[in-house]
């Protein structure tokens, strides 16, 4: 028997929490959330092993993880009473724990995905609380998040370290996204918001006003930017028409996920469209994913030259691989997922910084 469902009211509700300029459409894409999550979310301890294999990032059943010490038993108090007493948390294969791995000696650690920046930590008898604790700066280095392999420039990325930009900086690398993502109020937009932002992307025919690409066959990934950063200054002089990877990049969005599946339609539509012709590093970056940012910029600092994007090789059963980053001459490429190439070598998220750079 099939069943016929009225959705308009599911549809109405999420148009209204959905973030600004962005539609809501009810597909056939399933979002798989189990009870994995909910330990995720509350700390779940875990042995070494069972984390994924695979990039420089810590991942965990497809979700990014971070792993910390729950046990604070020698510095309980110091770390509720200041929370930089308290043990690092790790968002990478850093060196601290490759060499934990290698002697055999990992302590007992917890994963979450957690986005609040807390970590429930105990002393061991009995008391717990959740503190604030601080990310581990050779992680940092490892990535060359936001350039931290720069000595200079580490401490002040330490310092300024903000959870939920890093998930959504890195979130193309992962097949779920943190439960709880969606739950803060989209507030501070007019009534009308909806209405007035459909309007502008119909105007400017859903073209971004930055890269300038096309996504009229995918409008669900073209939204409206507030310039002034002011939700409810709704002048037309305000407003404009951006993808969904631009809006991410501007200033105060680093919140903003995107995942791998959107970011590739986005990259096809650019290259479809030839508009991935890149003149200066600051092209590079505006037009490739935030997860590369860290291995491109350490190529640029061995000054290579700019890369193709999105270069198309066969592989040897003649099939066409689209890296996302190469430099075909070398044979060098980077890519978001492990690609085998005879006589390539293509890194992926964080090794082209641990080759180059010895992080």
């Amino acid at each position: 028997m099939k069943l016929k469902i009225d959705f308009s009211e599911l549809v109405s509700l999420g148009k209204r929490m959905l973030p600004e300029g962005v539609d809501f459409f009810l597909d056939k894409k399933i979002s798989d959330f189990g009870p994995i999550d909910i330990e995720l979310k509350f700390g779940k301890e875990i042995e070494i092993g069972e984390l994924d294999a695979g990039t420089g990032l810590i991942s965990y059943q497809g979700r990014q993880v971070l792993l910390y010490i729950r046990d604070h038993s020698r510095t309980y108090d110091a770390a509720i009473s200041d929370p930089i007493q308290g043990r690092r948390f790790h968002i990478a294969w850093c060196k601290t724990l490759e060499d934990m791995r290698s002697k055999g000696r990992f302590e007992k650690y917890h994963a979450t995905n957690r986005l609040d920046g807390f970590f429930e930590i105990d002393d061991g008898q009995g008391r717990h609380q959740d503190v604030d604790l601080r990310v581990c700066m050779n992680c940092l280095e490892r990535l060359n998040y936001r350039e931290s392999a720069n000595r200079s420039i580490k401490r002040t990325v330490f310092n300024s370290f903000v959870l939920k930009d890093f998930f959504a900086h890195y979130s193309t690398c992962f097949r779920y996204m943190p439960a709880g993502l969606f739950t803060e109020p989209n507030s501070g937009y007019s009534s009308d918001w909806k209405t007035i932002s459909a309007r502008i992307r119909a105007r400017e025919k859903y073209i971004c006003n930055d890269c300038g690409v096309d996504m009229s066959l995918h409008r669900n990934l073209c939204d409206t930017h507030h310039k002034d950063g002011v939700k409810y200054n709704n002048s037309d002089l305000n407003l404009e028409v951006v993808c969904r990877d631009c809006h991410r990049k501007k200033p105060l969005h680093g919140g903003m996920h995107l995942t791998a599946h959107d970011m590739k339609i986005i990259q096809m539509s650019r290259l479809q469209q030839k508009l991935l012709t890149a003149k200066s590093w600051k092209d590079i970056y505006s037009l490739t994913d935030t997860s590369l940012h860290g291995d491109l910029q350490i190529l640029e600092t061995q000054r290579y030259s700019l890369p193709q994007l999105c270069h198309q090789v066969n592989d040897e059963r003649n099939t066409v691989i689209t890296l996302d980053a190469a430099w075909a001459a070398e044979k060098i490429a980077i890519n978001l997922v492990p690609v085998k190439l005879p006589g390539w070598t293509i890194f992926t998220v964080g090794e082209a910084v641990a080759f180059l750079n010895g992080a």
